[in-house]
């Protein structure tokens, strides 16, 4: 398991640390527009950092890397796993970017409610993990030529989402999150995307390989 986590270290390194730093460059300019209150920038990076797993899944199916695993002493739960793993550390490191984000924010222009902080926090999670929860076990499933259109409509989908909250303004942001409470609805909105976050593994274990046949 050690060395699959390493190979898409090193993947990641390789191929895909643009999202990575394209991530943290959305973050940065989130932060001076929360000035006005938008958290549209951090939103989009964490929905960034969470194509992660798709990309590294896109390039073993390319590179044929499912056939030389049946070769390794590894079971399809650790293969499958570690996509998800990465997909957990994404949103571990796209949480970690926007808390740094909203707190320069709140220094440099004081206008990061905790209700804002909570909102976005839910919201960067949600994101990040949302297109590994669909997409995965489609692409476990049906491949990567089949997958991909299910793909692009689901980031249409998000981009719409994201920017209806952004032209809606704080009024959306009430509508789903209430001042009081929000601890709460934290809490339970994370235990929810948790839940279906470990029943796409499942999924996507009892999916694997079916692609190539």
């Amino acid at each position: 398991m050690k060395g699959l986590l390493l190979k898409d270290a090193y993947q990641m390194w390789c191929y895909t640390r643009w999202i990575i730093l394209v991530s943290i460059a959305m973050m940065l300019m989130g932060m001076f527009f929360m000035k006005d209150g938008s958290n549209f920038f951090m939103l989009y990076g964490g929905l960034l950092l969470g194509m992660s797993p798709i990309s590294l899944l896109t390039y073993d199916q390319g590179s044929r890397f499912s056939v030389c695993s049946a070769a390794l002493p590894v079971t399809k739960e650790q293969l499958v796993g570690g996509k998800y793993l990465i997909g957990l550390c994404g949103m571990a490191l796209a949480e970690l970017l926007s808390m740094a984000a909203l707190a320069a924010a709140q220094l440099l222009w004081g206008t990061v409610s905790v209700q804002i902080t909570v909102a976005t926090l839910i919201q960067v999670a949600m994101l990040t993990l949302l297109d590994n929860i669909i997409l995965l076990p489609l692409f476990y499933r049906f491949g990567y030529e089949k997958a991909k259109y299910v793909y692009y409509l689901s980031i249409g989908m998000l981009g719409s989402f994201m920017g209806y909250f952004v032209s809606s303004g704080d009024s959306a942001l009430d509508s789903i999150l209430p001042a009081n409470g929000s601890l709460l609805v934290l809490v339970v909105v994370l235990a929810v995307v948790l839940a279906m976050y470990a029943l796409s593994w499942r999924l996507s274990v009892a999916w694997y390989g079916k692609a190539e046949q």
